[in-house]
Order: structure tokens, then C-alpha cells, then sequence
């Protein structure tokens, strides 16, 4: 019965930037490809949502854009997208606590953060590479604790609970997960992954956070799928392998497909949701954990939060981040770790008061929202968290080696966890996507 299943070339399972990515290298080389999309859409951990009466669009999912994100850089000007600046009027990126009314720094302790965040700079650097990092001979070392641990027993941040403070919300802020759940080496390379490390990181104006997409990031995807074949709305079920020269992927609906070769365009903390025949040891174990954030945008009729000085509490609401936003007038609060475990269990009412609080007692203003949207990434059946998988402070080896197929020249595993440049972003996604695809039709 199977022999009369169609036979391709390559399944993409998954259609964010990483599948179109390679979808669109696969095109270019003629190569017969579908992908496979468990949602009803495409863009995967990007989601852009239009406001109608207004003719706005909001982005609920990733969003950054950076000048040194050549990749997405050339995307958006084949598809004449046009770019927005992040505005930052009043947050300053470097100093996070303070934006949610925390004490100022002083300057001794600006100093001392400074010099750790140039630490590790110079820590991502030893690795001579994100691709050779885990070959590193302190790798094992840096593998086995955590960003936490490394902070608290720093001897510039060991007594100023402060300073401990600030780092570990810049840690969360940039990763969607506690220092205490994040492995010491998983930091060096994300940081080593940035062109010009922390500093493109942190910085809004010139850095990774210096740019939106006018029309949403998600319409980027829209528009690299226009010339590709994909089947929506269909998650997979099972993969069997076993078969001599192809793979046989079958999905929830009962629709079958044999492929040659097989890219994974998803995060690897997915692989343990579908069944692999034979079963792949990294399923059952995968070394990786999600990041968790709920994303809101409250749209105000005015940016009252500009020229206001933000006000010092020890009341912290629900989020841990929070930005403004042009095209609408827009605060952007960011839920994260273990905090968007705890909201995604409440009331979406409850949540949307407590932010509403949060923001009256920071800007000692009681302006209520014009629009309110909560995505909950918490809850997402083909993300299961945002913005990235990371790994836990774990032995590096039984990390992913990200050079390699997972079944050799037949399976391979490609997503922003996988890049070698801007692990976690979007830029990450397409260069992961774009490499892959070049080592799949090699293996032809």
C-alpha cells in the first residue's frame, strides 16, 4: 500500500523562518519540497496581528530587527518591507530594573556590571566558535554550572545583592529564563553567536532591538510562502526511518508522504511529540528546556510614559520588562520564566488588571488601555514557550552537536537553537535554515 505514496525530494516539518528559509534555498536549486505546518498558519514563532479600525499591526511574537541582521536585512528589501526604529524614549536598555522601579544604580555599581557583562565578552571568546564550542577544553566546566551560581559567586556582585539583581533580570530578559536554569556555557555561546557580543545584545539604538517591521515580522513568512508548496494544519504524527532509501512521515489526519531527506525546522524540545521509528535517543532525553513568555501590548491614546519620571516600589507586577512601542502608542510588557508559568494558570482578566496596576504605580498615572492583547507563548501547542530553547547547566556531552544530521545524510534538526550566528533570533532561524538546506541538497 505504501508504494503508491508520493515520493519527494525533501519534507520541511515546520513553516517559520527556518522551513521557508530553506524552502526558498531548496526552490532556487529545483528541488521538489513541502513543508509541513502543524498551525493553521505560517511564521511560527512570529505572529502579527492587524487591528482593523485602525489599519494597525501589532507584533505578538518576535520582532527585533538589527542592523548586522543581514539575512533578515535582505528578506525584507526582495519583498519592499519597510523598517521602523525602535524608539527609546525612556527605557534604557542597559539599566533594566530601574524601568521597573527598582533602586538606581549607582555609578561604582553601573562600573562593576559593566566589567562583568565585558567579562563574559572576553569569556565567548576563548571559544573559537559557536560551531566548536562544545571541543573548547573548558567546556565541560562552563556546561555544569550556572549563570546564576557564576553571578553569586562573583567577586564584584557577591555582596551587592543589587548588582545580582540587575544581571540576573538582564539574563532573563534576553533569554525568557532565570540564571539558576541556564547553563554558563549556553550564555558564552549565545553571546559568542552575536557579531559584536553583548553590546548588540543589550543596546536598543543600533543593537538587536534597534528595528521593527512596519507591516509585522510575521508578513515576511506571508510573503516567502507565496511560491511554496505547504500543507497547513496537519501535525505529524509519526516518522519512520527504517525504510532503505526513504522516510516515511505520516500525519494526525492520516495523510502519508515519503521523502529522501528530512528537515526539522523546530525546536528540539518538540522532537519528543512525535514518534520516531526507530526511536532517536535525543527524544526521550533532549537536553534542552524552553524559555517561557507571555507577550502583551496595551495600546494608549497618547505615550503618557514619556517626560515622567518613573516611580521607586518594591510592588512588582507581572512583568519583567517593558517598552514602548510607536504606530500605535504602546507599552510592551514581557511575562517571563517563571512568572508566565505562574500567569498563564490565571484569569486573562486578572492578568490585564495586575498589568494595568503595575503601570499606574510606575508612572503615578491611572490611564486605562484603548486595546489590550495577551499572547500566552506559554501555551502554544507548536512552541510550547518563547522565544528559545536553552540548555540547563548539564554535561556538554549530551548537547546537540549543531554540525551534524540526527540520522546521518537523511535527518536533519534546524532552528534558531541551531544557528551559529544570532542563536535565538530571527537571523538565527534563517541562517540555520539556509545552511542546512545547502548541506541537504549536497547530500544528493
Amino acid at each position: 500500500m505504501d508504494d503508491n505514496i508520493e515520493l519527494i525530494d525533501v519534507v520541511i516539518i515546520g513553516a517559520g523562518f527556518t522551513g521557508l528559509s530553506a524552502a526558498k534555498y531548496f526552490s532556487s536549486k529545483s528541488i521538489k519540497t513541502l513543508i509541513i505546518e502543524g498551525r493553521s498558519r505560517v511564521g511560527g514563532r512570529t505572529l502579527s496581528h492587524k487591528i482593523t479600525d485602525q489599519q494597525w499591526i501589532i507584533d505578538l511574537g518576535g520582532q527585533w530587527i538589527g542592523p548586522d541582521q543581514h539575512r533578515i536585512l535582505s528578506f525584507i528589501k526582495e519583498y519592499n518591507l519597510d523598517l521602523i526604529e525602535q524608539t527609546w524614549h525612556h527605557h534604557q536598555p542597559n539599566f533594566l530594573g530601574e524601568n521597573l522601579g527598582l533602586i538606581p544604580l549607582n555609578n561604582k555599581q553601573i562600573e562593576n556590571i559593566i566589567e562583568i557583562n565585558s567579562q563574559w565578552d572576553h569569556m565567548a571568546l576563548e571559544l573559537s566558535s559557536v560551531e566548536c564550542a562544545l571541543e573548547y577544553h573548558k567546556s565541560f566546566q562552563w556546561s555544569i554550572i550556572s549563570v546564576q551560581q557564576f553571578i553569586e559567586e562573583h567577586p564584584l556582585a557577591n555582596q551587592d545583592l543589587r548588582i545580582q539583581q540587575e544581571l540576573k533580570l538582564q539574563i532573563l530578559t534576553l533569554t525568557a529564563c532565570h540564571s539558576n536554569k541556564l547553563s554558563l556555557l549556553y550564555w558564552l555561546i549565545l553571546i559568542r553567536s552575536i557579531p559584536r557580543g553583548l553590546t548588540a545584545l543589550d543596546d536598543g539604538i543600533n543593537g538587536a532591538q534597534h528595528y521593527k517591521i512596519s507591516h509585522g515580522s510575521q508578513n515576511v513568512c506571508f510573503e516567502m510562502s507565496k511560491t511554496e508548496n505547504i500543507r497547513l494544519n496537519d501535525p505529524v504524527e509519526s516518522i519512520n526511518y527504517e525504510l532503505h532509501d526513504n522516510i516515511l512521515i505520516k500525519m494526525l489526519s492520516g495523510y502519508k508522504i515519503k521523502c529522501r531527506r528530512l528537515l526539522l525546522a523546530f525546536s528540539p524540545t518538540l522532537l519528543s511529540t512525535i514518534n520516531f521509528l526507530p526511536s532517536l535517543s535525543l527524544t526521550n532525553n533532549c537536553p534542552m528546556i524552553m524559555g517561557q513568555c507571555i507577550k502583551t501590548v496595551f495600546i494608549y491614546s497618547k505615550p503618557f510614559w514619556r517626560n515622567i519620571s518613573i516611580n521607586q516600589t518594591d510592588q512588582q507586577g507581572p512583568c519583567s520588562n517593558i517598552f514602548e512601542s510607536n504606530n500605535p502608542h504602546a507599552l510592551i510588557g514581557l511575562i517571563l520564566g517563571d512568572d508566565a508559568v505562574f500567569w498563564s494558570d490565571k484569569n486573562e482578566d486578572e492578568l490585564i488588571q495586575a498589568i494595568i496596576k503595575q503601570y499606574e504605580i510606575l508612572y503615578n498615572m491611572n490611564e486605562i488601555p484603548m486595546n489590550t492583547f495577551v499572547q500566552y507563548w506559554t501555551k502554544e501547542n507548536f512552541s510550547k514557550g518563547c522565544y528559545a530553547a536553552v540548555y540547563p547547566p548539564s554535561s556538554s556531552s549530551t548537547w546537540i552537536d549543531r554540525r551534524k544530521a540526527l540520522v546521518d545524510k537523511r535527518i536533519w534538526l534546524a532552528s534558531t537553537e541551531m544557528a551559529l550566528e544570532w542563536v535565538g533570533y530571527i537571523e538565527g532561524a534563517i541562517e540555520a535554515g539556509q545552511r542546512f538546506a545547502q548541506e541537504i541538497s549536497n547530500s544528493f
